[in-house]
């Protein structure tokens, strides 16, 4: 359970445990299950995709959302001029979920 939801975790899957990790470190408003899953899903794209930004000693939630950005804008380099729309969904969808002044759950 995250935050009171149904996570369902495969031996695998690690990415779960580091953003767990990470999320421990930020003030316990700050706690959602979508921002949890959010940047564990991320760390995944990061590890997966060899771009190896360190993130383990990230200190706040405001941290955790520039690494996404990093990954995202790592992710998208090669051909953002081919997938502009995805690439432009992928940065305000994340900076939905890290607002401060979303709905909190």
């Amino acid at each position: 359970m995250i935050c009171r939801k149904e996570y369902v975790v495969h031996p695998y899957d690690t990415h779960i445990d580091d953003a767990i990790d990470l999320a421990s470190r930020w003030s316990p408003h700050q706690v959602t299950y979508e921002r949890i899953v959010h940047l564990r899903s991320w760390i995944r794209e990061n590890h997966q995709h060899g771009h190896n930004l360190p993130y383990k000693d990230l200190p706040s939630m405001k941290s955790c959302r520039h690494f996404v950005e990093s990954v995202i804008h790592k992710e998208f380099a090669p051909a953002k001029h081919l997938f502009i729309e995805g690439y432009r969904y992928c940065l305000k969808e994340n900076t939905r979920i890290f607002s401060n002044h979303r709905k909190q759950g």
